[in-house]
């Protein structure tokens, strides 16, 4: 999948390039491949090597080789692969300055779509006896490995089906709780998420690569939620009591002294009319973090939207106000000088 090679046109994807394809940098069983947002990373196939190291280099691929030799790569059975994080302690680019190097790798198995650091872990006699804490860490391990290096693999089988089941108590999530749902996704959101889903789902879009970049990251924020959650650690009571002490705003601990605090309200009662502890309060409800940031995003802007058409009609009745004392001022005006020169007729007669 993904592969395209010169002496294949059957294959319409351009994900992956070989050694062939009109690049002799590039050393032979290794397969250069593109991701969709353009950056590129390395795989060797019989070796079930990926790398992001530039490999074209040659003091780099010397670098690589030393790394993998010491790991044990025949123990990796079908459908495994390990991601070798390569580190120089020099830089790159100036390896005559020293010749330290440090390793450390990610074993993965896509067949249960597991990940690890520990090789054993995921092996396929031990993926299936994990417990539910450590399998969603391996998970998120193995969709985030997956959403940076898409190209060389097929979308696993079972990202349609894990997204679905995930989106569907999202949605259910939002309907029972409102807006002190904490899933990471609003109920339009969920909507547009599961129309993106059934598309995908579609045959015309089975070797896409955008598509395995896609239900990745979907389903990596869905492992990062579900390790916020306590995914499987909790009972039904203690789950109801975590998330109602995560709801429960903080309170201050330190108060001023009641002196202070007296003549504080006496300022913002007589001489402000009470209009600082009604903004406060209107403040700290906006502000109110209910399990989703996009909740406390819209409150606020359905609080400045308020203040905007509050201080509208403000500024409307204080003009129509200048505007009603500026014809009373100019009223009793002419009536004063229609007085003073009648008074002054008066004296002149006189």
């Amino acid at each position: 999948r993904s592969c395209y090679k010169l002496t294949s046109f059957a294959f319409a994807s351009d994900g992956c390039f070989t050694s062939s394809q009109q690049d002799p940098f590039l050393a032979d069983d290794w397969t250069l491949c593109v991701h969709s947002q353009g950056w590129i990373y390395f795989y060797n196939p019989s070796l079930k090597v990926v790398t992001d190291q530039d490999i074209r280099r040659p003091e780099v691929l010397e670098m690589t080789e030393n790394s993998y030799s010491q790991y044990p790569l025949s123990e990796l059975s079908d459908g495994m692969e390990v991601h070798l994080h390569v580190q120089s302690r020099i830089s790159l680019r100036k390896p005559e300055s020293g010749n330290g190097i440090s390793s450390f790798n990610l074993t993965i198995n896509h067949n249960h779509c597991t990940a690890s650091y520990d090789f054993d872990e995921v092996q396929d006699n031990n993926s299936t006896l994990l417990g539910p804490k450590r399998l969603n860490r391996c998970r998120r391990l193995y969709w985030n490995y997956l959403w940076n290096h898409p190209a060389h693999v097929p979308t696993p089988s079972r990202a349609i089906e894990d997204a679905s089941d995930a989106l569907t108590w999202f949605y259910t999530d939002n309907l029972i709780s409102g807006t002190r749902s904490t899933v990471p996704f609003s109920k339009s959101e969920c909507e547009e998420l599961s129309r993106m889903v059934r598309e995908l789902a579609l045959s015309c879009n089975e070797k896409s690569i955008a598509k395995t970049v896609f239900l990745a990251w979907f389903l990596r924020e869905v492992c990062s939620y579900r390790d916020a959650e306590n995914w499987g650690q909790l009972t039904q009571r203690e789950s109801q009591a975590d998330r109602k002490q995560k709801l429960t705003p903080n309170q201050p601990s330190h108060h001023p002294p009641p002196i202070i605090l007296a003549i504080i309200n006496f300022i913002v009662n007589v001489l402000f009319f009470g209009i600082p502890h009604t903004y406060r309060a209107h403040v700290k409800i906006t502000s109110e973090y209910r399990g989703r940031l996009s909740s406390v995003q819209k409150t606020w802007q359905d609080y400045i939207e308020r203040l905007v058409r509050e201080y509208s009609h403000f500024l409307l009745i204080v003009n129509s106000l200048v505007c009603y004392l500026g014809k009373v001022l100019t009223s009793f005006g002419s009536r004063l000088c229609s007085s003073r020169e009648f008074i002054t007729r008066f004296d002149l007669q006189n």
